[in-house]
């Protein structure tokens, strides 16, 4: 088997993993978002998913000068009528940035939240999805994610390596 083809098979291993890992989530309305869910991951670590509608957050101008370039006009007019949803998750102990992880652990967890996501969004019939990234390991796992993602929740996605949009037409 050559490098390449291993390196595939793994991506759809984990890819597959990242889908099939569930957890019950009990959503409940958080003081500064709409949506907050905590869980304990398989590291026994605590982990927050926050939902926040668009309408109550100030976002950066870069995340909007973004939306205009990248999103197609019915998106973009739902972005500034501050339509949709804004989805971050973090480590309780160590915020939103990277956590260390790294293998097994990292690949459940984010399947634990990208289910918990999307069935929460798809509850709630959000049309247009927001989360950005900074750090160059998570935005390189964004840019694999998010159109698997978009196509769970029946959306189309666009990027631009920071910020990820999703709508539906």
């Amino acid at each position: 088997m050559k490098k390449s083809d291993l390196r595939q098979l793994i991506r759809e291993e984990i890819i597959k993993e990242l889908f099939d890992t569930k957890e019950k989530i009990r959503w409940r309305e958080g003081e500064e978002t709409d949506f907050t869910a905590t869980f304990t991951g398989p590291n026994d670590q605590k982990y927050v998913i926050d939902i926040t509608s668009l309408e109550w957050l100030n976002l950066p101008d870069r995340a909007t000068i973004a939306a205009g370039k990248l999103l197609p006009d019915a998106a973009n007019e739902m972005w500034e009528d501050g339509q949709g949803y804004h989805v971050e998750f973090r480590d309780v102990k160590k915020g939103k940035g990277i956590t260390g992880l790294g293998g097994a652990d990292s690949a459940k967890i984010f399947g634990i939240v990208i289910n918990a996501i999307v069935d929460k969004m798809k509850r709630e019939n959000a049309e247009l999805v927001f989360f950005s990234a900074k750090e160059p390991s998570r935005k390189e796992l964004y840019k694999k994610m998010a159109p698997l993602i978009a196509s769970r929740m029946g959306m189309k996605q666009v990027n631009n390596g920071t910020y990820y949009f999703l709508y539906k037409e």
